[in-house]
This record gives C-alpha cells, structure tokens and sequence, in this order.
C-alpha cells in the first residue's frame, strides 16, 4: 500500500510538473521609417557649345541637353538667358543670338517648347514648361538649339558669352 502511495504521490508531482512546464511567449512592436530624399536635379551636358568659325554675314549654331528631373510633385519651367557676346571691345549684337528648345532622345520632355528662334536677352525667359506628367519625373531631356547671325562688318576675333538656363519649380 505504501508503494502505492508513493506511486500515486509521484504520478501526481509529474502531472502537475507536466501543466506548470508549458509553452510561454512575449511580443513586442517595432516602428519603421523610411526617408525618402527629395530629388531635384538640374544639369547641362555640354560645358562648351561651338559654332565653329564663320564669316561675317553667315551664321553659327550648336545646341545643348539640359538633363532635368525632380519627384516634388510640383510643376517646373526652365529659363534662359544670356550675357553679351563680346570679344575684346568688339560685341555682337544680342538680338543676333537666338534660342529654341525640342525634345532630346528616349526622355525626351513633352511639355511645351520654344519652336520659334528668339532672340536672348539678359533677363530670364521661357525656354520650357513641363507638362502634368512630369511634375515627378526624374529624368527629363529638353535640348536647346542656338544660332548666332553674324552681322557684315564684323571685326575678326573669338567671341564669347555665358548662357544661364535655370530650372524653378
């Protein structure tokens, strides 16, 4: 009888051994963040736009892609301007230099461009507004063309000037 006791005494003890050892757990939360940077881009590919040598009474040309982009989600215009075209005393005149602005390759922009040769003046002007599906586009190619009429009587030399174009959104 006693060993059954005992038997039974154990039997209990591993029972209740049995329910205390069950499985536990804990949970915890966890935030996350995700900065993402704001992306505007402007930048002319070219550093030098060459006309060549021409006579007097003729004309130069060359062009430019400015590489435009930006995830604001806001709309954007590009400008431009230009400083005088001087070389030495002597100066072309800048009504003589014009701009106009096409699409340029695969991203090519589809906003509204400068179709017709205008003249440059040193205060800003529209060279480019980007159309609603740009307003977050990152890569946009709007290239701009130039021509520079050289007027009869002009001296001899290398002439030069500083082209700005700027994008504002």
């Amino acid at each position: 009888m006693k060993r059954l006791m005992v038997l039974g005494l154990m039997l209990l003890v591993g029972l209740c051994a049995i329910g205390l050892a069950h499985a536990e757990s804990a949970s915890d939360t966890v935030g996350v963040l995700i900065t993402v940077d704001p992306s505007f881009t402007f930048a002319i590919g070219e550093s030098v736009v060459d006309m060549g040598t021409v006579a007097e009474g003729a004309a130069g040309s060359g062009s430019i892609t400015m590489y435009c982009g930006t995830n604001h989600n806001l709309p954007w215009t590009v400008q431009v301007k230009s400083s005088t075209i001087v070389a030495g005393a002597n100066q072309i005149p800048l009504s003589n230099f014009k701009f106009y602005t096409f699409g340029a390759g695969d991203q090519a922009g589809e906003g509204t461009f400068v179709d017709t040769a205008t003249a440059l003046t040193q205060i800003d002007q529209l060279a480019y507004t980007a159309n609603v599906n740009e307003k977050s586009d990152t890569d946009v190619r709007v290239a701009m063309g130039f021509v520079l009429d050289v007027p009869y009587g002009t001296p001899s030399g290398t002439y030069a000037s500083t082209v700005t174009a700027t994008m504002t959104e």
